[in-house]
């Protein structure tokens, strides 16, 4: 009886998987995208409910709410939470099923048969100095004129439906004003998405400083020595010039959503991608590209994945000051360069610190003036200039990115909206952190809070 119960579910999970399926081809979905739409699905599900629980520290309602923002077939999946495993299930109408585990310090991957590194690994602990910021945490520079007009700024952010979690301010290297949405404080870690790029492009900066790379180099992995490929250098990834054929797109068949939640290991993924322009000409946002950074960067640290971690620990994170940070890696121990960072309000702003300082912090020289200089550069592309280093430029193209901010004024961001922006002429940097379905307003919020220091 149990059996054949079982198989009457099953065939009702399939009949309502395939209306289902037909109901989106009607409406122009193609077959690449039906037959990847489950498999998709239940990652993302599984991979952002383990580290929204394990890594943020969010209950359950609110990791679904998060993550049903993405698609409507998000708001389907059941999700199975293991505390004692720190694991989470996620599956789509009782047929399809993929699963996340977390591991302490370096987070949550997607589960995949055979690839059991990331058991093994430690990262070092972060130390919690209670020195003032940016050394440590403590913040005892509160302006409160600025704090008041900060926490009315992220009250009407939120009554318009952005969904801001965290704003942050930072002058003249003191934090001087932070605002939190309710559930949320100066030590939830929060996901950057995108912002990460930028980091990943300070750590090589970091190799580059020591001598363990050099942006010129190309002939960059034996896989690419007998063709075109042979000729993209590490600037050409760093400026998204690469001419890789990958499209940054996020539909179920998609390039990008392949190489995040249907990958085991992200940079191999790249690796075999086939050239569809020449390097340096064509721009092209690459989350792929990032990835191979971060490959590069670990093969030059010259150890293996727990000499890695030791590395990012003790040669960059400590220095610069960070306390909460959590860099996740994917199943195969490769640190997910384009996407995965968490790290506090406060542990962002570090960030952008250093960018301002010309390169150093806390008595520490991470990378050198020039690499900072550079990063800011304009790249040379045919079709769009305005990008750096992985670092967002308001200038480069014949009209500024954001019109009523400086022209130097540049930016880390990510999905949902996050926000890291520089601002070099006031001395001035600003986190914002959150979960928005729809553009974020910089030209006018961040133009607002500039006012505020004139």
């Amino acid at each position: 009886m149990l059996v054949l119960l079982r198989k009457i579910l099953i065939l009702c999970c399939l009949s309502v998987i395939s209306l289902f399926a037909l109901a989106y081809w009607g409406l122009g979905y193609s077959p690449i995208y039906l037959y990847n739409a489950p498999s998709v699905a239940t990652g993302i599900g599984a991979k952002l409910a383990c580290s929204g629980r394990y890594v943020s520290g969010y209950d359950r309602l609110a990791i679904a709410a998060d993550i049903r923002v993405y698609s409507p077939i998000l708001g389907l999946l059941d999700y199975q939470y293991n505390d004692a495993l720190q694991t989470v299930s996620a599956s789509l109408l009782g047929v399809k099923s993929r699963s996340a585990s977390f591991q302490p310090g370096i987070g949550c991957a997607i589960d995949y048969p055979g690839f059991n590194l990331r058991q093994a690994l430690r990262r070092p602990m972060l130390q919690t100095p209670q020195a003032a910021w940016p050394k440590g945490n403590a913040v005892v520079t509160v302006d409160t004129l600025i704090q008041q007009r900060l926490d009315s700024l992220l009250a009407s952010d939120n009554a318009a439906g952005h969904d801001t979690r965290a704003l942050l301010i930072a002058h003249r290297g003191r934090v001087v004003a932070e605002s939190y949405s309710l559930g949320i404080d100066a030590n939830t870690p929060l996901l950057g998405w995108s912002m990460t790029k930028s980091v990943n492009a300070l750590l090589l900066g970091h190799l580059v400083m020591s001598g363990k790379a050099n942006v010129a180099e190309n002939d960059l992995f034996p896989l690419w020595h007998q063709d075109g490929r042979a000729d993209i250098s590490i600037r050409d990834l760093l400026q998204m010039t690469d001419g890789l054929d990958y499209q940054e797109d996020y539909d179920p068949g998609d390039t990008a959503v392949r190489m995040l939640f249907q990958e085991a290991d992200a940079a191999d993924y790249m690796l075999k991608r086939p050239q569809q322009w020449a390097p340096g000409r064509h721009f092209s946002y690459s989350s792929g590209s990032a990835n191979l950074l971060s490959r590069i960067i670990q093969d030059r640290i010259v150890g293996a994945e727990q000499a890695d971690l030791n590395y990012l620990v003790d040669e960059f994170f400590r220095p610069l000051g960070l306390t909460s940070a959590t860099f996740e890696m994917d199943a195969s121990g490769q640190l997910m360069g384009s996407t995965y960072l968490y790290a506090t309000a406060r542990d962002w702003a570090k960030v952008g610190q250093l960018m301002l300082n010309g390169g150093a912090i806390n008595g520490a020289r991470l990378v050198s003036p020039q690499w900072v200089a550079d990063s800011v550069q304009p790249n040379g592309s045919d079709n769009e200039k305005a990008y750096g280093y992985q670092w967002w430029l308001n200038r480069g193209d014949n009209q500024v990115r954001w019109p009523d901010l400086p022209a130097n004024t540049y930016a880390a961001r990510g999905n949902r909206e996050q926000r890291l922006m520089v601002f070099p002429d006031a001395d001035l940097v600003v986190v914002r952190l959150g979960w928005s379905p729809n553009d974020y307003p910089d030209n006018q919020n961040f133009k607002q809070i500039l006012d505020w220091f004139n």
